[in-house]
């Protein structure tokens, strides 16, 4: 194909110049020149198109004073948090988390999160079912959620939208404190786009749901909370499981047997700053490592991101292969 197209280029040019009758050595030069211009641009375009896509990391130092940042942000904004706890119940009516988009919100309001991953060579992707959240045809990964009772247990990962403390001695005495996994996606250098859309006017700006563990401006941090693995309910009313007004939804699967779906960000390729905090209640707990599957918290870290989700559709894993499922669902 690429003969083909030399020589119907170097016939154009011979017709060209014949029709203004230059002289031969000229309408030779001219045609060298042209097919060794058209040998360089079409290697270029071949060794870029076979060139492996390249990922660095930033250094040590970059990537802790992101962290650094981020930590004396949450604390300045803990010390409003805690003082609102003290005089109000926390989870109140009005405080909700995000739970996957499967079909409907039903009475609930849906928040899109638009996070702008790599746009060179992207390679974003789902596996399975993700429910309504998909990647759109530039690469970026649109994460759809319906925002439900915060006061409700969820046998997995919930999006959290305003939240700092989360603490729920209602469904473990002994393990209350919610582990809280912060997620820090470095997005696409060049253009970035990242985006907060909903109806509610209280969650359509990206300040709107960054005034606790999760901040998004032009990168992102993605904070998720999980009950405790050893506090878990044996038993459970069924008033108190999932949204109060029933729908189908989703949460991040922290049982890799319980997985339906994964959702797969391609981070920033260029010094990549990609890092993981986990958090119990409002004390940090521990630097999660790169590029290791956290199978408790479906997530995999490392220069790009894996998320694990699984979803009420179907209770043979849902409920039956996920370790966050209290054993027994009652009557109310």
């Amino acid at each position: 194909m690429k003969k083909h197209l030399l020589f119907t280029l170097l016939g154009v040019l011979t017709c060209y110049s014949c029709s203004n009758s230059y002289d031969l050595l000229e309408n030779d030069m001219e045609l060298a020149k042209a097919a060794a211009d058209y040998e360089v641009s079409t290697r270029s375009m071949e060794e870029n198109a076979d060139t492996a896509k390249i990922e660095t990391v930033a250094d040590e130092e970059t990537i802790q004073k992101l962290m650094d940042d981020y930590v004396t942000e949450l604390m300045n904004r803990t010390s409003i948090a805690k003082e609102k706890v003290m005089r109000t119940v926390y989870s109140a009516s009005n405080d909700v988390v995000g739970v996957f988009k499967i079909g409907s919100c039903g009475v609930y309001t849906e928040l899109e999160v638009n996070i702008d991953a790599e746009d060179t060579k992207q390679n974003s992707k789902s596996e399975g079912l993700i429910g309504d959240s998909y990647i759109d045809s530039n690469g970026n990964v649109r994460l759809k959620f319906c925002l439900t009772e915060a006061s409700q247990y969820y046998p997995g990962g919930v999006f959290l939208v305003n939240h700092i403390n989360y603490y729920r001695p209602g469904f473990s005495f002994n393990h209350p404190w919610m582990k809280i996994v912060a997620r820090y996606h470095d997005c696409d250098d060049k253009h970035t786009d990242n985006r907060v859309v909903s109806a509610n006017p209280d969650y359509d700006e990206k300040s709107d749901i960054s005034n606790g563990y999760t901040k998004i401006d032009d990168n992102a941090v993605l904070a998720w909370a999980f009950p405790d693995v050893l506090g878990v309910p044996s038993t459970i009313a069924s008033g108190s499981l999932g949204p109060k007004s029933r729908i189908t939804y989703g949460v991040i699967c922290g049982s890799p047997l319980a997985t339906m779906g994964k959702i797969h960000f391609d981070d920033e390729d260029s010094s990549n700053k990609n890092w993981a905090k986990l958090y119990t209640g409002n004390t940090f707990t521990a630097d999660l490592l790169s590029d290791h599957f956290y199978g408790e918290y479906g997530l995999n870290t490392g220069k790009n991101t894996w998320y694990s989700l699984t979803f009420s559709t179907d209770l043979s894993y849902f409920k039956n292969k996920n370790r966050y499922h209290p054993g027994m669902v009652m009557a109310n």
